[in-house]
């Protein structure tokens, strides 16, 4: 059975930014995600020793061609996620419970759960908890524990993951901490034993035949390590321009931040530090498509998603050699016609944070003339 790995580095940096880092609001915050963290690992935990006695067969799933859809956060990855998950006979994601709850006997009990006569049951407890956790982002991330979403709780429970900076905004000694690719090779073997084993399970639970579709906006520092485990993998990159993507990226964590950190200005070094984060990702994009064949990596511009989410989902589906069925088709136009009615009433500024459209061209350059972007 493959071990919860933590990743005992991170967890010491974590914990020295915390000591340099007190404050009343943000000891709260820590101590409420401390505990969850630690009880649902246990969970998780009691969850898997039960698949070893119920579930044995899990082991022998395979993960052929997994697909992979990343970004810079805000380019699009949720909506195109949410529309390849609606083709259920052919792709198996994670909703949030189910990256959080990753063991099979969890997710076949919520399935029998659902198709019982206590489904009104649950159902008000989710309506509940989407409430009392998720409504932050309201307007700008709909989030929800039954929503459609990317693994990052995987990558959580390891102390692997750069949204640990959504708790504290002061992550000097831990800015590189989601950066999978350049930790020690057996650390990434360890936690990779516990990745294809949540896939594994996964599929297991939701039909053998289909085919595991993740996103997830701090994955580019993985794909290196990713591809080696999954070798047939396909990744589908999303690119939006940065002076579009940045500042609503930036929000979205003052956004949290300020419910712990309210001293924050929106232009604050902390705030530049995950500016920085994010040329990394854009830069290391560049640098790893030189090492991955068109066939196992392709690009979509946010503008063609936004202008034609249909199109982009037919062109994806000729990429990886699907056919998408007469019942995908119809939920696929219907959704993708509320899409086209969408528009956010969110803008924001690069200005408000401290930078200026020459400071991302000079960080960017490489990037605004790879994708053929207008300064």
């Amino acid at each position: 059975m493959a071990q919860l790995y933590v990743n005992r580095s991170a967890m010491r940096a974590i914990t020295r930014a915390a000591a340099r880092s007190v404050s009343p609001r943000r000891v709260l915050t820590w101590g409420g995600f401390g505990a969850a963290w630690f009880g649902l690992r246990a969970l998780l935990k009691a969850g898997r020793a039960a698949d070893e006695v119920l579930f044995p067969e899990w082991k022998e799933q395979p993960v052929t061609q997994p697909v992979f859809l990343f970004a810079n956060g805000r380019s699009g990855t949720t909506m195109l996620h949410r529309l390849m998950s609606l083709d259920e006979a052919n792709f198996a994601g994670f909703k949030l419970y189910q990256s959080i709850f990753s063991a099979v006997a969890y997710q076949r009990f919520f399935q029998a759960w659902d198709q019982s006569p206590f489904a009104p049951v649950g159902r008000a407890g989710v309506d509940l908890i989407n409430r009392a956790f998720f409504n932050g982002w309201q307007g700008i991330h709909e989030l929800g524990i039954d929503k459609e979403e990317e693994d990052e709780a995987l990558f959580a429970y390891a102390l692997n993951s750069s949204a640990v900076s959504l708790l504290n905004p002061y992550m000097e000694d831990y800015e590189d901490i989601g950066w999978l690719d350049g930790q020690p090779a057996e650390d990434r073997r360890r936690f990779m034993d516990f990745n294809e084993a949540t896939l594994k399970k996964r599929l297991y639970a939701a039909g053998p035949q289909k085919r595991c579709l993740n996103k997830n906006v701090f994955f580019a520092p993985r794909i290196k390590t990713m591809r080696e485990r999954f070798p047939d993998a396909r990744f589908i990159y999303l690119v939006r321009h940065p002076y579009e993507a940045l500042p609503s990226w930036l929000n979205m964590f003052y956004e949290k931040w300020i419910s712990h950190s309210p001293e924050l200005e929106h232009d604050s070094p902390q705030a530049k530090t995950l500016a920085q984060m994010s040329f990394a990702f854009y830069r290391y994009v560049l640098e790893v498509r030189k090492q991955i064949p068109e066939e196992q990596l392709h690009f979509v511009r946010y503008a063609d998603l936004v202008r034609d989410p249909r199109g982009v989902v037919e062109q994806v589906y000729d990429w990886l050699g699907l056919e998408l069925t007469p019942e995908y088709r119809a939920v696929l136009e219907q959704a993708t016609s509320k899409q086209r009615a969408y528009k956010s009433k969110h803008r924001y500024s690069l200005a408000q944070f401290g930078l200026s459209e020459d400071d991302i061209y000079e960080e960017l350059e490489d990037v605004f003339e790879a994708f053929g972007f207008e300064r």
